[in-house]
């Protein structure tokens, strides 16, 4: 009688054991799949002074970072770029300060923040892909160019 309890509970603990590993493949997997691309946007906005048609004018904007692509590469990119500023001559982007926790690296790159023509037409700024290693990355943004900063952005995410 005892063997047939032992037995049992033996079964049932391997059974377990083998639906929990399954189950855990399938969230590890998922997590995984997930991670590829990942488009992470800054938590706190950019906030600027600049202009459009010569007006000066508030902007707001959501910095993203996409982690996973390829390995160490963060992609830079804006979330919700402002208007196109009725002229190429003056120059509108965000400048991005970045620091790596984990290893140390750090640098400075600039991403355009507003469309590059009226409407219509696929007028996004093109996204700015940058070799910042594996590791806790912070990140902080502030106006470029001629513009003024009121507020500045901020992000942190992990690349891989």
């Amino acid at each position: 009688m005892m063997n047939n309890v032992v037995r049992r509970a033996v079964g049932v603990s391997a059974k377990l054991g083998f639906i929990g590993a399954m189950v855990s493949a399938l969230v590890l997997g998922q997590h995984t799949i997930a991670r590829a691309g990942e488009v992470i946007t800054f938590q706190l906005p950019l906030v600027k002074i600049s202009q459009t048609w010569g007006v000066p004018t508030q902007f707001s904007f959501y910095l993203t970072a996409t982690v996973g692509d390829q390995p160490g590469v963060t992609t830079f990119g804006v979330a919700n770029p402002g208007p196109f500023g009725g002229s190429t001559m003056l120059d509108s982007h965000a400048r991005i300060q970045w620091l790596n926790v984990t290893t140390g690296a750090s640098g400075v790159v600039d991403v355009a923040d507003r469309e590059t023509a009226q409407q219509p037409c696929d007028c996004a700024p093109a996204p700015v892909p940058v070799f910042t290693g594996a590791g806790r990355i912070t990140a902080l943004a502030t106006a470029g160019g001629l513009a003024v900063t009121i507020s500045s952005g901020f992000g942190t995410f992990t690349a891989s």
